[in-house]
Formats: structure tokens, sequence, C-alpha cells
């Protein structure tokens, strides 16, 4: 719980005061799931892995444009990365590659929905909040109702009703958020819906890879938690859904 709220401190005061601080904030995160998703990968990781270091900085590189710039030079930033990898890691060219851009471009999305001067914080505070009812309202309602379980070849202890309550519980804390003026997304109780469900897959996808490389935690960097990977599974998974909606154009207007 301590190491629960020094991370919630300080990601609130970061994104409130947004600009560079947002920025830096995400270049850490992003540099640190990188190495957690290279090590839980190749089961030991030297720090003189060359692919290593090219994948943080490529990572790194865009974010940092992004939040300067834009998304789309950020991405351009990522390709010269995403090459180098491709060629140091032939053997597993896809599982480096998907890695670097999955964790990467999310990151780098986070940042550019900060970037909006009016609605920045306000929608990253409902993102986060939905993602964080999801969670909790999944893990409440499993233990209390339980039954059929989910998935229980990839996470033996997520239930149907559990995937169930934390939808309810994200659409109502969704909703929560139409009584704000800064908050003007339309369809935001489905858009809420939505990432709760985007949430639980990027919960279940890296409880697969977990289980396939055979490891309980990403790492140990957060006391009681794991690591961050381990914590922002399901945000990765919602900036994903949330990225694709939004650059679709189908929040338009």
């Amino acid at each position: 719980m301590l190491s629960a709220a020094v991370l919630i401190s300080i990601a609130l005061a970061d994104f409130w005061v947004g600009g560079v601080y947002v920025t830096g904030l995400a270049i850490i995160g992003t540099a640190l799931m990188l190495w957690e998703y290279r090590r839980m990968i190749l089961c030991v990781l030297p720090l003189h892995d060359r692919a290593l270091w090219v994948m943080i900085a490529s990572g790194a590189l865009c974010v940092l444009v992004t939040g300067f710039v834009s998304l789309t030079w950020g991405v351009i930033a990522l390709l010269p990365g995403i090459l180098f990898v491709a060629r140091a890691d032939r053997s597993r060219v896809a599982w480096m590659v998907s890695g670097l851009i999955y964790i990467a471009l999310a990151m780098a999305f986070l940042v550019e929905l900060r970037r909006d001067p009016v609605q920045g914080f306000p929608l990253v505070l409902w993102l986060v909040t939905v993602v964080i009812a999801a969670d909790v309202g999944g893990y409440f309602a499993g233990r209390a109702i339980g039954g059929p379980k989910l998935w229980p070849r990839i996470s033996p202890n997520k239930t149907w009703a559990g995937m169930l309550g934390g939808l309810v519980l994200a659409v109502i804390a969704g909703g929560i958020f139409t009584l704000s003026a800064y908050v003007t997304l339309p369809q935001i109780l489905l858009l809420s819906g939505i990432l709760a469900l985007a949430s639980q897959a990027g919960d279940l996808l890296e409880s697969w890879l977990k289980r396939r490389c055979g490891v309980k935690d990403s790492s140990r960097l957060i006391p009681g938690h794991g690591g961050l990977l381990d914590r922002f599974d399901g945000l990765l998974g919602a900036l994903w859904a949330y990225s694709v909606i939004s650059l679709s154009g189908v929040l338009a207007g």
C-alpha cells in the first residue's frame, strides 16, 4: 500500500504540472519497462547487451520527440531503433520489435494525450481512473463471487465474474467524469467500457508472457508489487485501445 501511495502521488503531481516533467517521467518509465521486457525474454541480461541500450535509447527518443514536437515525429524517431534491433536480434526479432513498439508507442501516446492544454490532465486522469477501477472491480468481484475461470491456462485467478465486475465499476467511474466540464468525450460510458476490457486484455497479455518466460514478476523494482510492467500492463492495453480509437477519427468533433 505504501508503494502504491508513493507511485500515485508522484504520478498525480507530475501529470498535474505537465510539460517537461511528464516527458521526463514517461522516459524513465519507458526505459525501465523495456529493460524488464528484454530481461524476461532473455531470462538473464548483462548490462553490456548492446541491443538493450538501443531499445532503451530509441524508446526514450520516441517519447522525448513526442513531448517536444509531436507523436508523428516520435514514431519516426523510433524507426531506426526498430531496424537496429531487428538486425541485432534476428533469432528473436518478432519478440523484441513487438515489445519495443508496444511499450514505447503506448508511453508516447500518453505524453501526447497530456499535451492538450485544456483536456490533457482530465483525460489522463479519466483514463487512469478507468484502468484502476477495472482492476479493483475485477479483484473484489472475483474474490466475492468466484465462479468459472476466465482463462485458467494464462491467469488461473481471473474469473468471468471478475471481468464483469471490473467492467461495471469502470463504467461507473467513467460516468462520474461526465460531471466535469473539461472531459467532453462523446459516448464516454462506452469508451470507459472498451478501455476496461482493453486494460484487462493488457493484464492477460503480460500474464501470458510471464508464464511463457517462467517468471512470477517482471522485476522487483517496486516493493510488494513486482515491476513496472506488472503495475502498468493494464494501462498499456488501455492506451493502445484509446490511441487506435482516437487516431481513427471516431472521437472527432
